[in-house]
């Protein structure tokens, strides 16, 4: 009986002792996972790496040039911020339409993607501080007269949007026929083959495509509708977005993001 017992408070014992050590391992967070899990500003510094989603087909902001390397006002911004931050820029390119999922799976840091705030992006995401201001525009064929005040004229016409965007609420909410597509790339393609009647996206951006690619398009009355794009970021990590609102200053005080605009714009686009 007596050595049943021994045996008994000798399991006992070692369970208890593995008890406190996982206990003392699992509250001290010191370990790396638990540094990973609870600040993430801090495992970007321990890694000296940010995971960036972005899209990679929204020129200028962010697109492949000849040699198929990442290029764009975004890649800069964010090439200038990962640099001040003494951090590697990791890009993840992502689909636009998944792209927030991804961010929400934490398969990159932030999303640094031309994203307009919205109150609905609000909801899932935060934002920094705006990195730029921007507009909606429409562009049409240049023969093309069936638009002319895009507020009245959109509705019941066959418009080409990218999936997912403001410029597809826009669209909706004008009565437009809405074509969805993954990328202006594309909705451009369709509107110089004649298959939809106009497209909606920013102003900017539709003015690079158009350049680019010799298309006989123009643009369209005023914009739409202006907004303010941010780097988004999971919800809670307010020590990553003060960091970074922190540089997205100092670049707007030292001349560097006005160096850059210019660079892709001709104009500070802040």
């Amino acid at each position: 009986m007596r050595k049943w017992m021994s045996i008994f408070m000798a399991i006992v014992v070692v369970i208890m002792l593995t008890a406190c050590g996982s206990k003392e391992t699992a509250s001290g967070g010191e370990s790396k996972e638990g540094t990973k899990g609870d600040n993430v500003l801090a495992r970007i510094q321990e890694e000296k790496a940010i995971n960036i989603g972005i899209e990679g087909v929204y020129p200028p902001f962010n697109y492949h040039d000849e040699e198929d390397k990442l290029v764009g006002f975004d890649v800069d911004i964010a090439n200038e911020l990962a640099s001040r931050m003494g951090v590697k820029p990791n890009f993840v390119e992502t689909p636009w339409d998944t792209i927030i999922g991804g961010l929400l799976s934490k398969k990159y840091d932030i999303i640094l993607s031309s994203m307009a705030i919205t109150p609905e992006r609000q909801q899932k995401v935060d934002f920094t501080d705006p990195y730029f201001h921007t507009g909606a525009q429409v562009f049409v064929n240049e023969g093309y007269d069936g638009i002319k005040d895009p507020e009245k004229d959109i509705k019941g016409k066959k418009i080409a949007v990218a999936i997912g965007t403001t410029f597809e609420a826009k669209a909706t909410e004008l009565g437009a026929q809405v074509s969805n597509y993954k990328s202006d790339l594309l909705t451009f393609q369709d509107l110089a083959a004649n298959r939809v009647e106009g497209v909606i996206t920013d102003k900017a951006v539709g003015a690079r495509i158009i350049k680019e690619n010799g298309y006989p398009f123009k643009p369209v009355g005023d914009v739409l509708f202006e907004e303010a794009a941010g780097i988004s970021l999971n919800k809670g990590e307010d020590e990553l977005r003060e960091e970074i609102n922190k540089h997205l200053k100092e670049m707007k005080e030292d001349g560097t993001y006005k160096e850059i605009s210019m660079k892709w714009f001709g104009e500070d686009i802040r």
